[in-house]
């Protein structure tokens, strides 16, 4: 379950608040993303998703275990899902988001949802996910950029998610920072914790000392690594300052990991 301060994200999911979730595994994604839903169709909030049909599948099925019928919702308008790769088509050019497009895609969307609910719209939104998982990190950077400036026009909270494997070197080999950038939080999952003391054992057997201790005295580059969990921040950190060793403490941090579950 999501820890408290999570939930309370989730749960309230402020005006004008975009948010990030970085996700290892799709129980934990459904989980996190049917409390923002739920929430929001039982207060009368429009919702919106975009989503791959698998996902929208799987937050649906959650929603009908809550005692939610989504057609309901559906019928009276107050819920809209979108299909994330058809969604991208209408306003992608060259491999890259076009402002004008996104815009009128969006408004049509948002001006629909707001005639139906009230309050504060959220957002749920995978667009992102596919373009970084194509190689197309910086479309889905100024995708996010997009959707700052759209929060200019219009009052409503976003959710996106990423599908990347924290544990692993490879996730910190893109430009994550600036997925912290272009957030006004990114949210951990319920083990990062467990995965911040598993870098605390491997690189106190690498460089005797513990990595959150080496990462508390260092200033950081960018503001934006601040919003990251503490484990991700400290991956970040060693991406930035010990990048030859990054993967082998990585790995042994991973074995760490996976001993504390058994």
């Amino acid at each position: 379950m999501p820890s408290p301060l999570i939930s309370a994200l989730l749960i309230n999911a402020p005006v004008n608040r975009h948010f990030a979730q970085l996700h290892r595994d799709p129980q934990a994604l459904t989980e996190a993303v049917t409390l923002y839903l739920q929430t929001g169709l039982r207060r009368g909030n429009g919702v919106i998703v975009i989503a791959t049909p698998q996902h929208i599948d799987l937050f649906l099925a959650r929603l009908r275990q809550d005692d939610l019928e989504p057609g309901v919702f559906l019928k009276s308008g107050q819920l809209e899902l979108h299909d994330a790769e058809l969604t991208l088509r209408k306003f992608m050019r060259h491999d890259m988001p076009d402002w004008d497009d996104f815009h009128d895609a969006m408004k049509a969307v948002f001006e629909r949802v707001r005639a139906f609910g009230r309050g504060t719209t959220r957002a749920y939104g995978e667009m992102v996910n596919l373009l970084w998982h194509e190689g197309k990190q910086d479309a889905a950077i100024r995708l996010e950029e997009y959707w700052n400036e759209l929060a200019r026009l219009y009052p409503f909270s976003l959710f996106c998610s990423y599908m990347l494997d924290v544990h692993h070197h490879h996730t910190y080999d893109g430009p994550i920072e600036e997925i912290g950038r272009t957030h006004s939080d990114i949210i951990g999952t319920p083990e990062d914790e467990r995965f911040r003391v598993a870098l605390d054992a491997a690189s106190r057997d690498v460089f005797g000392v513990p990595l959150s201790q080496m990462v508390g005295f260092s200033r950081q580059r960018d503001s934006g690594e601040q919003r990251f969990p503490s484990g991700q921040r400290t991956m970040l950190w060693v991406k930035r300052n010990l990048p030859s060793a990054s993967a082998a403490v990585l790995e042994r941090a991973r074995r760490y990991y996976e001993e504390s579950l058994k």
